[in-house]
């Protein structure tokens, strides 16, 4: 039983979130992960670049739409710390053949990413949701999460607190090989922006000594989603 985790992944979105103009995003999320008997706790710092003409900044950890501009701006590129995030994790319930897993998670947002760049808002957020998971059978784990997230107004903002739901599954392919496949829905942050809907799947390669490989494949269903994002990851158990 491993103590430690560190993860990383390469995460490129790119979408137009309903406006006239294309944003590009590339998001690198650097976490360290402590692991309890019936607990854990992880802080994440991430390096954030985006392409965007304006329109697009960072809420909640993920692009969403502000401006209403008609695309006039051009596109400018803007990269540094994004908001990192202390998260965690206390076991009320575990998973076994026939039973199920059950845990409460809390989520809160550092406002360390830079506003004026359009990075972040500048303000906290905090979140506390379940995340559920009944195994099947031992090739079969159904995975179901739900959270609330209070979103901090920046000055000239009314963001609406966030609903965030997904369901989908873990298929164990081989003795090392995984893939998750997920729903995820989540209500609009601003009015008249599409509620956030997307797919995705991720395989994960165990390898020897802890370590994992990961990539991952995401298609937006709304326009408040990315249409498209790619992610390769890491991570080592210690």
């Amino acid at each position: 039983e491993a103590d430690w985790k560190f993860s990383s992944s390469v995460n490129y979105d790119t979408g137009k979130y309903g406006t006239p103009d294309r944003t590009n995003s590339v998001y690198i999320p650097f976490t360290l992960k402590r692991y309890y008997r019936d607990a854990d706790i992880s802080v994440t710092a991430p390096y954030l670049r985006q392409s965007s003409a304006g329109q697009v900044t960072w809420v909640g950890g993920k692009p969403v739409r502000v401006g209403r501009g008609n695309g006039a701006a051009s596109a400018s590129a803007e990269s540094g710390l994004g908001d990192i995030i202390l998260r965690g994790t206390y076991e009320l319930k575990r998973d076994g053949p026939k039973s199920f897993g059950l845990g409460l998670a809390g989520r809160l947002k550092l406002p360390t990413a830079d506003e004026n760049k359009g990075l972040g808002t500048g303000e906290m957020d905090e979140g506390v949701g379940l995340e559920f998971s009944k195994e099947i059978n031992p090739d079969w784990t159904m995975l179901a999460d739900g959270y609330f997230t209070i979103i901090g107004d920046p000055a000239g903002m009314n963001f609406y607190n966030q609903v965030s739901l997904d369901i989908g599954f873990y298929k164990k392919l081989s003795w090392k090989l995984g893939l998750t496949v997920l729903y995820e829905a989540q209500s609009a942050m601003v009015q008249g922006n599409s509620d956030p809907r997307s797919l995705s799947g991720t395989l994960s390669y165990r390898v020897r000594d802890g370590i994992q490989f990961s990539g991952g494949l995401t298609l937006g269903l709304s326009n408040g989603s990315p249409d498209t994002g790619l992610s390769l990851g890491l991570s080592r158990k210690f």
